[in-house]
């Protein structure tokens, strides 16, 4: 089977378990406090918004110094 296919079948089986649960109120609210209580707040996000800027601008200098 080809890699393509197999991405597909993974993305429909992701669609798929996410409509099961999030057609159950209890467990659709359980998942949505899982992601607020996993979510960056504040100071964290910041941080987090920085750093990935870093690492990106580390990244395009690395292409540029290292292209000819």
């Amino acid at each position: 089977m080809r890699p393509g296919y197999w991405i597909l079948a993974l993305v429909t089986l992701s669609a798929v378990i996410g409509l099961i649960m999030s057609r159950d109120p209890e467990r659709a609210g359980r998942l949505s406090q899982m992601y607020r209580d996993a979510a960056f707040t504040g100071e964290t996000r910041q941080m987090v918004i920085m750093g990935l800027a870093v690492a990106i601008g580390a990244f395009i200098v690395y292409l540029t110094m290292t292209r000819r």
